[in-house]
């Protein structure tokens, strides 16, 4: 059986040309056997950092984070390297969804964004435990927005679970969508880290994200040797598609049966202006 920690994330200043704002939603893979252990091998690193009893880590800190004014620069970057070493070790698998607000939603029926990204990210959670021929459960942070945010949040995804989408159901996923707030809980935080980084980085954040993406690269979900589509999907492909070379090293990307080999001349991005490996 597998645990999937999930959080999302939202960037809405892109500066790469072309991209509007987008909308992320991601988490990380883990064997229910290793729930534990890794939860405390976890915890053991933000202690030797100095970080105060129950203090979350995130990507982000806000101003009432300890993290903000005492884990900064090259220590902040070295600690989350560490953190992603760590789930690497314990075989841990990265899935992350983004969508461009801008244009048409994969899913007709979704009436945001938010709920479209939900949608694409059970999809990728299903296949994957389809692949593995297991059962998981998903956890999520809690919603920022109160409790009402929480209770329309979980009854979407029951709602979408039990209906599942055009392309795929979801048998696998035992239960719906379980939700706490992450300050409790590491790996929750450590899904933060990923979302938030992927989406900074692929958004054209050039400074703190690169460095760090390198050790969520190996993370990422990856199916026929290529990860655009699987460990990170940005949406729509046939506009961000290029990404997919620049960022992850694919060399082709697919939608249904046609295969596009990259860098393609056809869509954005083919330049290698794009490249911030």
């Amino acid at each position: 059986m597998y645990f999937f920690f999930v959080d999302d994330s939202m960037q809405n200043n892109p500066s790469r040309p072309g991209m509007g704002p987008i909308i992320a939603l991601g988490g990380i893979r883990v064997r229910a056997d290793y729930v534990s252990s890794l939860e405390s091998s976890l915890q053991a690193i933000c202690d030797n950092t100095g970080f105060p009893q129950g203090e979350e880590f995130k990507w982000s800190p806000g101003r009432e984070l300890w993290m903000r004014d005492y884990l900064v620069e090259e220590s902040r970057s070295h600690f989350f390297i560490k953190i992603l070493e760590e789930l690497d070790d314990y075989d841990v698998v990265a899935t992350v969804v983004l969508e461009d607000a801008n244009c048409n939603k994969a899913e007709p029926r979704c009436s945001s964004s938010q709920e479209d990204v939900t949608l694409l990210f059970l999809e990728r959670v299903q296949r994957q435990l389809q692949r593995a021929e297991v059962e998981g459960i998903i956890i999520a942070d809690r919603p920022s927005g109160g409790r009402s945010d929480e209770d329309n949040y979980l009854f979407y995804t029951l709602e979408s679970i039990q209906q599942g989408t055009s392309y795929v159901g979801m048998d696998n996923i035992m239960i719906n969508v379980v939700s706490t707030p992450s300050k409790y809980i590491r790996l929750l935080q450590a899904a933060d880290l990923v979302t938030s980084c992927i989406t900074n980085f692929v958004c054209g954040e050039s400074n703190y994200s690169p460095p760090v993406f390198k050790f969520i690269l190996p993370l990422l979900d990856k199916q026929s040797e290529r990860i655009g589509g699987f460990g990170l999907k940005i949406h729509p492909d046939y506009k961000y598609m290029n990404l997919y070379y620049w960022l992850l090293n694919d060399d082709y990307c697919r939608k249904g049966y046609v295969q596009k080999h990259l860098p393609n001349d056809e869509f954005p991005y083919k330049g290698d202006e794009w490249n911030y490996r």
